[in-house]
């Protein structure tokens, strides 16, 4: 008998020894997941915005998609808006990610004075702002403004239309939307080389609105006016390949040389196959690379750059194979 009780009481303890084995390392197991779960926090938390002035070119998508893959990677929670090329929708955005508790707002924006009030907001909140790829009025309220040297850009691009026509003939300037400061920047490059070119005439300028939509009839407009055009210059690769079916219907491929910018992967395939002439490579990645490199350092403590340049690069056939994935 006295060995049957023995017996029962060395399994009781037996068991009892299982179980608190068992709830050790439960404790040892929930507390490791807590110190993951707070190293994960320390590497990026919270909400990050990204509010884009439009999503109507595979440049501009591009960009989004960097700003997705790139947030992410850090860490954060990242949520992309597009303004659809409206100020006050821009504004509402911004609005939005104050509401949200943002641990910071990008900001690539479709009005240099239009966003004030939103920019106004956010800096009240303590929200770093990065401008990215166009600038605003109100530089005092921003952390640091992004962008591609797109004035470089421009200049580059018409030095190459230039030496193209050989310094004379007329052109014509497709631009981007009025009043961003990306279109002033573009065609302030082309108005400082175009100075040096008295006998080059800008016969035809107008909006094509970063899009094919707009860039195609507005160039079907010209062509129908029946002058001489040596060259058209658009602002973007975007609204060049909105460009080439209309000169291919008028049987002008070739004739009329095509200029874009961002070098986007069509852009890069129309320069190879000759007809578009050249663009020039915008790294958006750069920017939103850079935006997110400076929220670290903000975080911490340290001053950033109130603005920093991405160089701009010609693309011609001579070295498009570089840019193409």
């Amino acid at each position: 008998m006295k060995k049957k009780i023995l017996s029962v009481l060395l399994c009781a303890a037996m068991a009892a020894g299982m179980a608190m084995g068992c709830t050790s390392e439960k404790e040892a197991a929930n507390e490791s997941k807590k110190e993951t779960s707070g190293d994960s926090e320390e590497k990026g938390s919270g909400k990050v915005f990204m509010t884009v002035s439009n999503q109507q070119n595979e440049f501009m998508v591009g960009m989004g998609e960097s700003f997705l893959e790139v947030g992410k990677a850090a860490g954060y929670d990242v949520q992309l808006m597009d303004a659809d090329l409206d100020a006050a929708k821009q504004v509402s955005q911004i609005e939005t990610a104050i509401s949200e508790d943002a641990e910071a707002i990008l900001i690539e924006p479709c009005s240099v004075d239009g966003l004030t009030s939103g920019l106004e907001a956010a800096h009240e909140a303590g929200i770093p702002l990065f401008i990215i790829h166009n600038n605003v009025s109100a530089t005092d309220l921003i952390t640091s403004l992004i962008h591609v040297d797109v004035q470089q850009g421009g200049e580059l691009k018409m030095e190459q239309v230039m030496k193209d026509i050989g310094g004379k003939g007329n052109i014509a300037i497709m631009t981007g939307t009025l009043g961003q400061d990306t279109t002033n920047q573009i065609c302030g490059g082309y108005d400082k080389v175009l100075a040096e070119y008295p006998d080059v005439n800008v016969i035809f300028e107008g909006a094509g609105n970063w899009g094919a939509t707009d860039a195609a009839p507005l160039a079907e407009n010209w062509l129908g006016a029946g002058k001489d055009i040596d060259a058209i210059v658009c602002n973007n690769d975007g609204m060049a390949l909105g460009v080439l079916p209309v000169l291919k219907t008028a049987g002008k491929t070739g004739e009329i040389l095509v200029y874009g910018l961002d070098a986007t992967n069509e852009g890069l395939k129309a320069v190879k196959e000759g007809t578009m002439a050249a663009t020039i490579f915008v790294d958006a990645h750069a920017e939103i690379e850079k935006a997110f490199e400076m929220l670290e350092d903000v975080k911490a403590g340290k001053e950033v750059d109130k603005e920093y340049k991405v160089p701009s690069v010609l693309v011609t056939k001579d070295n498009v194979d570089e840019y193409m994935k």
